[in-house]
């Protein structure tokens, strides 16, 4: 029977010694990169559009892509009692509040467009009763506002109370604290996931197929690392690595094929006016 490492906190420790810094130095670079491309580009719809909703995306994915430099410098420094567990704890709580801040756009601009329908059918002049009408109502409004703040507050809250618990940064403690936020990750994934199904159905583009299976890949990569979290599974490992390539190539494919489209929009529009 294996005995278990509860020390293994960055799963990169599992890789060859000779190897590990390096195939991580490559991984971090390419998943930065990629993720501050996405972000730039959510930033500049933000910026264009004026959505309000649209700012938890560049936020999001900019936190993403500073809680994977901090994976990398929790490798670096995997032989420091203080600093290992410190970069580690700051990854985890950084890719927990990106998650929740991207579900948090959907979450806005889901609730857009249920109030734009519940107005749409009150202006129908369809009767309600009265006091179901109050109830729904202030149950709903209660449910939106103080869900989003229940999602953005977790990912600080349950690293936070592990630190107080455990100031000397228990090892197999924040590995357990590593194992809910996953769960917590999966969950919020899974919601992103079917918010941006509904956004596909309802904008009846096929082209928009790839957001939702990179969420879904991304759900993969934290179901992976649950795998690993139990069984220290290499396979496992590599498999959360590339569910997280593929899923961020995903979306730098969406980014240049929104570019692509304006930019020949615009060429189209600059030949009709010549």
């Amino acid at each position: 029977m294996t005995v278990l490492d509860p020390n293994i906190l960055n799963p990169f420790t599992l890789l060859d010694p000779n190897v590990s810094q390096t195939i991580s130095f490559l991984i971090t670079i390419i998943s930065v990169c990629f993720s501050l491309v996405i972000s730039w580009h959510f930033f500049r719809s933000y910026k264009f559009s004026g959505f309000g909703y649209l700012l938890g995306l560049p936020i999001g994915f900019a936190f993403l892509a500073f809680s994977l430099v901090f994976e990398h410098f929790s490798l670096m420094y995997s032989h420091d009692d203080l600093l290992y567990p410190v970069f580690f704890w700051i990854q985890l709580a950084l890719q927990s509040e990106a998650l929740a801040l991207i579900a948090l756009s959907y979450r806005f601009k889901n609730s857009t467009a249920i109030n734009g329908d519940f107005d749409d059918a009150e202006d129908s002049g369809v009767a309600k009763p009265i006091h179901h009408y109050h109830i729904s109502t202030r149950a709903r409004n209660i449910l939106s506002s103080s869900l989003p703040m229940i999602m953005v507050t977790i990912p600080f809250i349950v690293p936070v109370s592990e630190l107080i618990s455990g100031p000397d940064f228990n090892y197999s403690g924040i590995a357990d604290m590593s194992f809910f936020m996953r769960i917590y990750n999966m969950a919020v994934l899974g919601y992103v996931f079917s918010s941006a199904v509904l956004s596909l159905i309802k904008a009846a583009s096929i082209k928009l197929l790839y957001i939702p299976a990179a969420f879904a890949l991304l759900w993969l990569e934290q179901y992976s690392l649950t795998i690993t979290y139990f069984d220290n599974s290499v396979v496992a490992f590599i498999g959360s690595l590339i569910a997280r390539i593929t899923a961020l190539s995903l979306f730098i494919c969406v980014v240049f094929n929104i570019t692509y489209r304006r930019r020949r929009r615009m060429e189209i529009e600059a030949r009709k006016k010549t």
